[in-house]
């Protein structure tokens, strides 16, 4: 069985945070940020504003774009790093605060930011085994919270916020989550992690060179595996990272700048909240059309990686 995209919704925090914000609290440049990371701006949550608020915000923006109710779900999966409470779920409170009356399973899943790739991955296996008819899945980040002011190389690099896709099974198995792989690697955990005090650790270079590497990798996995070539493929979605990680995972591909798919400028790196954030984008500017494929690769800590393969 198949599945097909039904609707979208996103939520960005209402305060924008410009690279000159930066530049009044640290030294850093505009021109220092912009060079190496193609970053301009990003979105910073309240202090009071939460992940599940920003996730509840995003999921009501689909329903309403689809016209349905939390009632009509058969199960909701979100894909954050970033939660508040350690329980319960950022999944369970969503779908609490819509007033569901029907008990729908629901879960996050801690990927970073691979995060929405691996939901996905979850998600066709119930849409394979005929379990679900109906799944939203959620990608809500507050990045911010783990921002230090003290480190310049990576305080500018992320922002907040999230979106949602909603996906319904189907008979075509060639639309929809066609398919999707997910991979990790444990003993390189020391690269980029969080540390308990809310505080991101990462070795910049060495990140890089996994993540150019890794993301192409995913994605020509999944192309042989469709049995497609990179002509067929009409967008790439990367995780918006950095700008020069997904120029140069484009180059390994052979993928034209033209077919790339770029936000990062606008949103920053939101984590597990990246890709459905840029599709959103993508469909509120009539960038990306119905039926065009989408291939979108990601790379985050553990190491985790992967790539989906999406017909909208």
């Amino acid at each position: 069985m198949g599945n097909k995209l039904i609707g979208y919704g996103s939520y960005l925090p209402r305060k924008t945070v410009t690279n000159a914000d930066f530049e009044r609290v640290m030294d850093t440049s505009d021109q220092w940020i912009v060079e190496r990371t193609g970053i301009r701006q990003r979105h910073f949550a309240a202090e009071n504003e939460t992940v599940a608020d920003m996730a509840l915000a995003a999921a009501r923006a689909a329903l309403k774009n689809t016209g349905l109710t939390v009632d009509d779900l058969d199960m909701v999966i979100v894909a954050t790093t970033t939660p508040e409470l350690d329980f319960p779920s950022v999944a369970v409170q969503v779908v609490g605060r819509l007033g569901a009356t029907k008990n729908i399973p629901a879960f996050d899943v801690r990927g970073a930011c691979t995060g929405y790739i691996y939901a996905l991955h979850c998600g066709r296996a119930f849409f394979t085994s005929g379990m679900c008819e109906r799944i939203m899945f959620i990608g809500a980040e507050k990045m911010s919270r783990f921002i230090d002011m003290n480190d310049r190389s990576t305080a500018v690099l992320f922002g907040d916020g999230a979106g949602a896709l909603i996906f319904e099974r189907s008979t075509s198995s060639y639309s929809g989550i066609i398919d999707t792989v997910v991979m990790s690697d444990g003993k390189s955990f020391d690269m980029l992690h969080g540390t308990a005090d809310h505080k991101i650790v990462m070795n910049g270079p060495e990140t890089y060179k996994k993540a150019v590497m890794l993301m192409p990798d995913a994605a020509r996995y999944i192309m042989e595996h469709a049995g497609i070539t990179a002509d067929d493929v009409d967008w790439i979605v990367p995780h918006q990272a950095n700008l020069r990680i997904i120029q140069s995972g484009a180059k390994r591909l052979g993928f034209p700048l033209e077919k790339i798919l770029v936000t990062v400028d606008k949103h920053a790196n939101t984590s597990g909240a990246s890709g459905a954030l840029a599709l959103a984008y993508a469909f509120d500017n009539n960038i990306i059309k119905k039926g065009q494929l989408v291939l979108y690769p990601a790379f985050g800590s553990g190491l985790t990686w992967g790539a989906t393969l999406i017909r909208v």
